[in-house]
């Protein structure tokens, strides 16, 4: 493998089963979908990646994680999915956020080793939340003392070209720092969205499938015309910088196709798992 082309693992951290309509601005309410929590794993032949590390186990209460939705995942998912690929947390070198909400960055100190690199805004965001964000408990309090108790953490100001076959680019709009990753692969350019989308159908609006976990295709609601490019959804506070984010995002991939879009909570990446 060439050290500037990786291979791309998608990571199952589990599962938040809620209705598509949450993060499709309405769009099929009634189409209850078990949407995953996962992460992505970047090997190239040196070193081992680890893109976000799921939701604490005490983030879910009663069954029950974000808008009430029933859920399950926690820490454990996170070991399970590394040792599936024969890895332990000290196999990780690094550790990349695309955003450091509490189902993003829950599994943060499994990884005391590691190097973890974030957006710096993100940080700012996470330590000064706006009060819809508290209301949503966006950002688990604990993630702040997590952070303070790593050894190894670095924050990038904006885009930055690590020259390896990976791109961070500052996608806000979800939050004040999110960031897109793009993954040069022998395949093509992949770019892992975090929640910049949530799901492939927010960044195509047009898409009238979608694949659940168990491989079952099922028919989605096309966004109308008057949506316009994107769908934007409730957890979207900046509408101005997520239109700029979505058309920054569909100029970094291989080509304008959602196959090349590995988003934070689509089940079809679980489903087929290994990219580049």
């Amino acid at each position: 493998m060439e050290a500037n082309n990786w291979k791309i693992t998608c990571l199952f951290y589990g599962t938040l089963t809620a209705p598509k309509g949450i993060f499709c601005a309405g769009i099929d309410e009634d189409k209850v979908m078990p949407f995953v929590y996962c992460g992505y794993l970047l090997q190239n032949g040196k070193k081992n990646i680890l893109v976000d590390t799921g939701v604490h186990q005490d983030n879910i209460h009663d069954g029950k994680a974000w808008a009430g939705c029933p859920a399950v995942g926690g820490n454990q998912y996170v070991l399970d999915a590394l040792k599936g690929e024969g890895l332990t947390p000290d196999d990780i070198d690094v550790v990349m956020y695309t955003h450091l909400h509490n189902d993003h960055a829950g599994g943060a100190l499994l990884f005391p080793n590691s190097l973890h690199l974030f957006q710096r805004d993100e940080y700012l965001n996470m330590m000064a939340p706006l009060p819809s964000q508290k209301i949503r408990t966006d950002y688990d309090p604990r993630t702040p003392g997590d952070i303070a108790r790593l050894k190894h953490i670095q924050m990038i100001d904006g885009d930055f070209d690590m020259g390896n076959g990976l791109r961070l680019v500052k996608v806000p709009g979800h939050t004040l720092g999110g960031m897109a990753i793009q993954v040069q692969t022998a395949e093509g350019k992949y770019v892992l969205t975090g929640d910049m989308p949530h799901v492939g159908c927010c960044l195509f609006p047009k898409m009238d499938k979608m694949e659940l976990l168990d491989g079952t295709v099922v028919d989605i609601t096309p966004a109308p015309d008057n949506f316009g490019p994107y769908i934007l959804n409730g957890v979207i506070y900046d509408h101005y910088a997520c239109y700029d984010s979505f058309d920054k995002i569909l100029l970094l991939a291989e080509e304008r196709d959602p196959k090349w879009f590995l988003t934070g909570h689509d089940m079809w990446c679980v489903r087929k798992k290994y990219f580049g």
